[in-house]
């Protein structure tokens, strides 16, 4: 029977990912990886089984790996407290997969930092009220705990772009403790401190220059303080020795690399 082979074939999955997880170091969580195989199934699929069967049926599986090698627990931000995070979280992350929701974001990231999560879901970020922005302002706080070395990003949610009516649509990022890895199509995050009358157009041309693409930036001013933080998303995986940091003209502190995301993909081939 044909669900029999299926079977059989989770089961040698299974058996590899036991002997693969005896040898290797660091977390079970691998986004970036799931991302590039994810891409390849799709690059490669034809007939009438939705794409976005193969995402999903494939989430699962990545969740069940993650779950034999390491029980990890995942805190979600959910500020409004009403199950849109941590649905996002599941449809992600795995079904099955323990949840622990707060309202704050502050409380999440404590989660994975004191080491009782294995990541945190937190909604995406946004600029402070003196700037106008209207979203949460937890990322200065991410920066602190990213020079630590305790956190990093490492997946935007969601990862496929067509949203079915009553699927999860809010926009998250996930953090975890050991550091993002490449997925061949990302976008990292690098978090800079320069004088707080920066202008995003003159940071723009800066980054520009030293070799970099910007695609958003989010500043941070402080009242009365002479430095601006800033949060900025690049094309690309930019690793911590890429000598295009050392070319930021203007900085106050080194550049930090937060961590980066793999782009999102459309599930069905007709609206790419």
């Amino acid at each position: 029977m044909l669900d029999d082979r299926i079977l059989a074939l989770l089961m040698d999955r299974a058996a590899i990912v036991e002997r693969v997880a005896a040898t290797k170091r660091g977390g079970p969580l691998r986004p970036g990886r799931e991302a590039a195989i994810i891409r390849r199934l799709l690059a490669q699929h034809a007939g009438p089984l939705p794409p976005s069967a193969i995402v999903r049926i494939w989430r699962e599986i990545f969740a069940s790996s993650v779950a034999q090698q390491q029980s990890v627990l995942v805190a979600v931000c959910d500020p409004a407290m009403d199950g849109r995070f941590a649905a996002a979280a599941r449809e992600h992350l795995g079904a099955l997969t323990p949840l622990r929701v707060f309202r704050g974001a502050a409380q999440a990231i404590g989660e994975v930092v004191e080491g009782r999560a294995g990541a945190a879901i937190l909604p995406l970020p946004g600029e402070g009220a003196a700037e106008g922005g209207t979203g949460p302002e937890w990322w200065p706080g991410l920066m602190q705990q990213h020079h630590k070395g305790r956190i990093h990003v490492v997946a935007r949610l969601p990862f496929w772009r067509n949203r079915p009516e009553g699927a999860p649509a809010v926009q998250a990022l996930v953090i975890a403790s050991s550091p993002a890895d490449p997925s061949g199509d990302d976008i990292s995050l690098i978090a800079l401190e320069m004088e707080a009358q920066i202008s995003r157009a003159s940071l723009s041309q800066t980054l520009t220059s030293a070799g970099f693409k910007p695609i958003s930036i989010l500043l941070n001013r402080p009242r009365g303080a002479p430095v601006a933080q800033l949060l900025v998303e690049v094309e690309g995986f930019v690793a911590l020795d890429d000598p295009r940091l050392a070319r930021i003209g203007g900085l106050q502190a080194p550049p930090l690399v937060v961590g980066a995301y793999a782009v999102a993909v459309a599930d069905e081939p007709s609206s790419a």
